[in-house]
């Protein structure tokens, strides 16, 4: 969780799941661009449906390899995460899916602000709720620039993450709840 001056030794769970935790960030930031770029133009560059699914498959990654020390907010955002998966795969409507990788990507870029302080990321956890309302109305092209948004300040903080050391995001092993 964000304590840089802190290098715990990690192994190699440790090093997978924060390589796996940034692959799924980046796959979500650049599947929000593809999203805005595509409503923007009108053209889908991927079907809803499959966007829809990684999308849901990239909060999932995302919740499955979370570091965060307190356990009740890690399991809070595992269950939005797992539970969209859920949802997606028992044929749920779309936007309680979107509704639940949304409302996980916010707390992610909440939590990363929070420790890394990379600047345009406090606007996202407000973007990603008023993306899910824009999208729930059907309204393309007040989404367009709203996912566009999102997904280019999740780039950032994806291309920040990956510039980090991978002890960055494990911070103090011995501050884990357990």
């Amino acid at each position: 969780m964000a304590n840089p001056e802190i290098e715990s030794q990690l192994d190699g769970i440790d090093r997978l799941s924060v390589c796996l935790y940034r692959l799924g960030l980046s796959l979500a930031a650049l599947l929000l661009v593809c999203r805005g770029a595509s409503l923007l133009i009108g053209q889908d560059f991927l079907p809803p449906a499959i966007w829809l699914v990684a999308m849901v498959v990239a909060s999932g990654v995302c919740g499955l390899c979370l570091h965060i020390y307190d356990k009740r907010i890690r399991f809070i955002l595992q269950v939005m995460a797992w539970g969209g998966l859920i949802l997606s795969a028992s044929g749920a409507p779309d936007m309680l899916v979107l509704g639940a990788a949304l409302a996980t990507l916010s707390g992610l870029a909440f939590k990363e602000q929070f420790c890394f302080a990379i600047p345009g990321i406090k606007a996202v956890p407000l973007l990603l709720p008023l993306l899910w309302g824009l999208e729930w109305a059907r309204l393309d092209w007040a989404a367009a620039p709203v996912s566009l948004a999102c997904g280019l300040l999740l780039c950032l903080l994806s291309l920040a993450k990956w510039r980090m050391p991978l002890h960055f995001d494990i911070g103090d092993k011995g501050r884990y709840q357990s």
